[in-house]
């Protein structure tokens, strides 16, 4: 008994217009990687993200579909000429160039560059299936001919993808000759004009990549500021500092997601030139060959269109290639020869306005997220699924511009870190701070000495207890706002990213703060959703230990755990220093420096196609200044 999947009329339908409807979604597909592919850089949020994930899975997967129904194509007679075969197998080269086409995204994610050698294999496979799919098609026909062009450009394209997944994470080592290569850049920084405003905080970006290369996590980097005194940017400005760590997370972004460090080289820069005449004689032979038959002929008509999208494709991608911090690179490195300076001062003032990340930073207050809960539409399905929880934090998230003043209080504060720790891995969440304000004593300690998410619990707590004291008394500064900021970019960080504090019991402890919070709230019939006067009943009254957690949901981990009167035993004593804001702002530093430096790299960059982050510039402007051979005796 035959059973058949596809109804009879739909199953002609699929066989007439099966490749080409599959052919249009993949030019859509590639369009959609070719524009948002590098947005995801400066654009977070999950539409995009999401939209990216879909069309980079789907491309693939189409593609084969149709490269797999390309090889049942029906032959009679190989020697009979036979347009429309001949017109499907023009296709299959075609789709090569599709698969490897978009220079804005090779990688997804960072899993896949370590997917280099099975791209490899991929292409390997692709390629001998096409070529089947030609040698069964090919009747030495004007139109065969064709498929030589399409098949170089599209081997090229297809091998490009391969080459920079292959080479992202490849680990080559630092040689002398690099090292003293490096030596000789201040004698570059000097000859440059100094009328290219930002055109050496980009140059200083470049080779402080370079030197440390913080996407391989095996990298033997050790700080090179005594040899290389160039490399220093503690003389900077706090908004130069961060431009330069733009650019530099930049190279970063490019070298794990994109073709940069492919093509922005002698190699790279020929093989898209051949491609790319390759594409153009292809569609000009093939103008001219049926230059009265497009219109007419269905088949010719389309695969007319499929040339014009895949050429308009690559002129857009040669457009952007100027527009990037590669290309000054590497102008910058050949600025003696014509034309060169003149460009320069013409892209560099503009590359100064390129958004390189989204410049945003992350907000959740918990106070505030307990005073708005309320049961969502379809609760128990959201329940039942585990997404409840997610989905309300997620609503709860806000992001802010990252202010000057941050920037300028971060770099500070860093600085004072990179004295106490002197090379050293970062040990301390808090402890240097407090000493230097002299209260690291039993009246402090103890708050900074906890598991780390319970320590920011704990300040995220106090600090709002802080604030809306001042707020009330009319005591306002920017050190105030500085420090909710962080305070609020902190217990972001433990709600929605986690993964990134390097703690095995953050989703623990966040639910036993919200549930005791939240109990602490319905037992005050008089608070509604005034996070002012719940934070004067958590300053002024004494809470019971009986009311602080849930019994029935008591874990190991938050046993005899009472974070409200914790919380409230730090405000009180953070109320009575004058200087508070100043100790709350730098303890938050130094637990932001202790995060971003115990986090993985893998994380780090993949917050990189995030939208970027302030902890992973944090991040990077640390590992400048770690001793990666350092031991502890």
């Amino acid at each position: 008994m035959h059973l058949d999947l596809i109804p009879g009329k739909l199953k002609v339908l699929w066989d007439v217009w099966g490749i080409d409807t599959l052919v249009m979604v993949s030019i859509a597909l590639q369009v959609i990687l070719t524009l948002l592919g590098s947005r995801r850089r400066y654009i977070p949020g999950l539409k995009i993200r999401f939209t990216i994930w879909f069309a980079y899975l789907l491309s693939g997967s189409v593609a084969k579909v149709i490269i797999g129904k390309l090889t049942t194509i029906e032959i009679s007679d190989t020697k009979k000429h036979d347009v429309t075969l001949e017109l499907e197998a023009l296709l299959a080269p075609m789709l090569l160039v599709q698969i490897g086409n978009p220079d804005t995204i090779t990688a997804y994610s960072i899993e896949d560059n370590k997917l280099g050698l099975r791209q490899s294999l991929n292409l390997l496979f692709q390629v001998g299936v096409v070529v089947y799919i030609l040698v069964r098609c090919w009747n030495s026909s004007l139109l065969s001919i064709l498929y030589l062009p399409t098949f170089l450009a599209g081997v090229i394209k297809y091998g490009e993808l391969a080459w920079a997944l292959k080479s992202a994470l490849r680990n080559y080592g630092l040689t002398i000759e690099e090292i003293n290569h490096e030596e000789n850049v201040p004698y570059l920084f000097r000859r440059l004009p100094k009328d290219i405003p930002g055109l050496e905080l980009i140059l200083k970006a470049y080779y402080r990549f370079n030197c440390l290369k913080p996407h391989l996590e095996n990298w033997l980097y050790k700080p090179l500021y005594e040899s290389l005194p160039w490399m220093s940017i503690d003389a900077y400005s706090a908004e130069d500092v961060f431009r330069i760590t733009d650019s530099e997370l930049g190279f970063m972004y490019d070298v794990l997601y994109t073709k940069a460090p492919v093509t922005y080289t002698w190699v790279g820069y020929i093989l898209r030139v051949i491609s790319f005449f390759s594409l153009a004689s292809t569609f000009c032979a093939f103008t001219i060959m049926f230059k009265t038959a497009i219109l007419h002929h269905m088949d010719a008509g389309f695969t007319f269109l499929v040339l014009i999208a895949a050429i308009i494709l690559e002129v857009y991608q040669i457009l952007l290639l100027p527009f990037s911090d590669w290309a000054i690179i590497e102008i910058t490195k050949h600025h003696d020869m014509p034309i060169m300076m003149p460009f320069l001062r013409f892209i560099v003032p503009r590359a100064n306005k390129w958004k390189r990340w989204s410049n945003l930073l992350g907000q959740f207050n918990l106070l505030n997220f307990c005073l708005h809960d309320k049961p969502l539409k379809f609760d128990r399905i959201l329940k039942f699924r585990g997404f409840d929880m997610e989905y309300k934090k997620s609503k709860s998230r806000t992001r802010v511009e990252l202010a000057k003043g941050l920037k300028e209080l971060m770099v500070q504060e860093m600085k004072e870190v990179d004295a106490m720790r002197d090379l050293k891995p970062i040990t301390q969440r808090g402890q240097w701070a407090l000493e230097r304000y002299g209260c690291l004593n039993h009246e402090f300690k103890w708050s900074v000495k906890r598991d780390f998410d319970k320590s920011i619990s704990i300040w995220h707590i106090a600090t709002d207890i802080c604030y809306h004291s001042d707020v009330q008394n009319a005591i306002a500064n920017s050190q105030i706002e500085m420090g909710k900021l962080l305070s609020n970019y902190m217990m972001y960080l433990l709600a929605m990213r986690p993964h990134m504090l390097c703690t095995t019991t953050s989703d623990i402890i966040f639910q036993h703060t919200y549930t005791t919070l939240l109990t602490f709230l319905r037992t005050r019939p008089s608070i509604t959703r005034d996070e002012s006067e719940a934070c004067r009943i958590l300053r002024i009254e004494e809470l019971p230990k009986e009311l602080d957690f849930n019994r029935n949901k008591e874990t190991m981990v938050t046993s005899n755990w009472h974070v409200l009167n914790d919380a409230q035993r730090l405000a009180r004593s953070l109320m009575s220093r004058e200087n508070r804001w100043h100790i709350i702002s730098s303890v938050w530093v130094e637990m932001l420096c202790y995060a971003a430096s115990n986090c993985p790299m893998d994380f780090h960059a993949e917050q990189l196609r995030r939208g970027g982050g302030l902890i992973t510039h944090v991040w990077l402007l640390l590992a400048h200044k770690t001793d990666k051979f350092y031991t502890s005796e």
